[in-house]
C-alpha cells in the first residue's frame, strides 16, 4: 500500500478516532506499562519529566486526530515532524516495533476491527514512515541546526506546481531550498514560470532535466544535490517516487499531497 493511499484510508475512521481517541491512547499506554516495564524504565531518564501519564494520553489522542484528519501527507510531516522533533529520543523512537504493534492492537480493540482490516495495515505504514523520518532528523537536533536543514523538492512532469507550493513554505522558513524538475517538455504555464522566477530571486535553486524516463544521469545528479541530507519531498507517479526513494536510501523521502498513479485526486 502506497503511503498516500494509507493516509487517505485513515481519513475514513476520523470520526471514530475523534470519539475513541482517549480510549485508544489509554489502552496503548496501559499495554506498554503491563508488557514493557523494563524497557520503559531503561529510558525513563530520557523521557520528558514534566509529562504526566494523563498528558501523554492526551497528546497521543491529539496526534491520532491529526493523522486521521490530514489529507495531505506533506502537511502532516511538517506539523508532526518539524514541530514535534524537539521531543525525540523517546520510547517511540527507541522501540518503534513495540509501539507499532501496540498502537495497532489498541486501535483494533477499541474500534472493533478484524485483525486483517486494511485500516490496521494503513496505521503500520504511516507509523513506520513517521518514525523513520523522525529518526533521521534526530541527528541534526544534536547539532542544534535541524531547523535550518535544507529542503530538496523533486517533481515529475506536471507535478511541478505542487512542489512550488512547498518551495514557498520552505523559503519563508529560511531553509536552503532546491527544486529538481524531471520533465519531457518545458512548463507551459506563464503563471508557473513567473512564480519560479520570483522564487529564484528569493533564493530558490532550480534544476531542470529533460528526459522521458528515469536514467543514470538523473540518478547521479540527484545523489549529488542530496549530499547534505536535506528534507526531501517528491511529487510524481508511484514509479517515480520509488526511483527517488531507491536512489536516496536510507535518506527518508516525503511524498504528498501527491498522486499515486491516479488513485488519489490531484
Amino acid at each position: 500500500m502506497h503511503f498516500d493511499q494509507a493516509l487517505h484510508l485513515l481519513q475514513s475512521i476520523g470520526p471514530q478516532v475523534d470519539q475513541n481517541g482517549l480510549r485508544i491512547a489509554s489502552r496503548f499506554y496501559k499495554q506498554l506499562e503491563n508488557k514493557y516495564s523494563a524497557e520503559l524504565q531503561e529510558i525513563g531518564s530520557l523521557e520528558l519529566p514534566s509529562q504526566s501519564f494523563e498528558l501523554r494520553i492526551l497528546r497521543l489522542a491529539q496526534l491520532m486526530k491529526h493523522v486521521t484528519h490530514q489529507h495531505e501527507s506533506s502537511e502532516l510531516f511538517k506539523m508532526v515532524l518539524l514541530n514535534e522533533i524537539k521531543q525525540t529520543k523517546s520510547f517511540i523512537l527507541t522501540y518503534p516495533d513495540i509501539v507499532s504493534t501496540e498502537i495497532v492492537d489498541a486501535v483494533r480493540v477499541e474500534l472493533g476491527l478484524s485483525p486483517t482490516d486494511p485500516v490496521l495495515e494503513a496505521w503500520r505504514i504511516v507509523h513506520h514512515q513517521l518514525v523513520e523520518t523522525c529518526r533521521h532528523f534526530c541527528k541534526y537536533k544534536q547539532q542544534g541546526d535541524w531547523s535550518r536543514l535544507g529542503v530538496l523538492l523533486v517533481a515529475e512532469g506536471h507535478h511541478l506546481g505542487a512542489i512550488i507550493d512547498e518551495a514557498q513554505y520552505a523559503l519563508m522558513s529560511g531553509r536552503t531550498t532546491t527544486i529538481l524538475h524531471v520533465r519531457s517538455t518545458k512548463p507551459s504555464s506563464k503563471k508557473m514560470l513567473s512564480n519560479l522566477n520570483l522564487l529564484t530571486k528569493q533564493g530558490l535553486i532550480f534544476h531542470s532535466i529533460q528526459n522521458e524516463g528515469w536514467d543514470e544521469e538523473i540518478e547521479s545528479f540527484l545523489e549529488l544535490i542530496s549530499i547534505d541530507d536535506p528534507i526531501v519531498f517528491v511529487s510524481g507517479s508511484s514509479r517515480f517516487i520509488a526511483e527517488v526513494q531507491r536512489t536516496l536510501e536510507p535518506l527518508p523521502v516525503i511524498f504528498g499531497p501527491f498522486v499515486a498513479d491516479g488513485v488519489l485526486p490531484s
